[in-house]
C-alpha cells in the first residue's frame, strides 16, 4: 500500500507543476557588483529587442553580489540578459549589450553576468 501511495503523490506533483515538458533552467549569478540592474527576456526570436511574434516576456530585477537568480525557459525558446552599463554609476535604460543562451529542453546551465 505504502508503494501505491508513493506512486500518487509523485504523480500529483508531476502534475502540479507549473513549468510545462522541457522547460530549461538558467541560473545567472552576479559575482562582481554589490548591486546590478538586469534586464531578463525570454523570445523565440532571433532579436533580443524585438517585441513581436515570439516574444514571451521581460523581467526586471535587482541583483545584489554573490546572489543567484533562476529563470525557467519553456522549449524551443532562448533567454537574453542585460545589466546596467556602468553598474556603479547606473543611469536609467543605459544597458550593457544582449548575452544570449539557448538551453536544451529540460537542460539546467549556470553562469556570471
Amino acid at each position: 500500500m505504502r508503494h501505491w501511495a508513493g506512486l500518487t503523490v509523485l504523480l500529483w506533483a508531476a502534475a502540479c507543476s507549473s513549468a510545462p515538458r522541457g522547460t530549461a533552467t538558467l541560473t545567472l549569478n552576479d559575482p562582481y557588483w554589490d548591486k546590478v540592474n538586469v534586464q531578463i527576456v525570454i523570445t523565440k526570436r532571433a532579436d533580443c529587442d524585438s517585441r513581436e511574434a515570439g516574444y514571451i516576456e521581460t523581467k526586471d530585477l535587482v541583483m545584489r553580489k554573490e546572489r543567484s537568480e533562476t529563470i525557467e525557459v519553456p522549449p524551443d525558446a532562448t533567454v537574453c540578459w542585460r545589466h546596467d552599463r556602468n553598474p556603479n554609476q547606473p543611469v536609467a535604460g543605459v544597458w550593457s549589450g544582449w548575452t544570449r543562451a539557448t538551453l536544451q529542453p529540460g537542460g539546467t546551465a549556470q553562469t556570471d553576468l
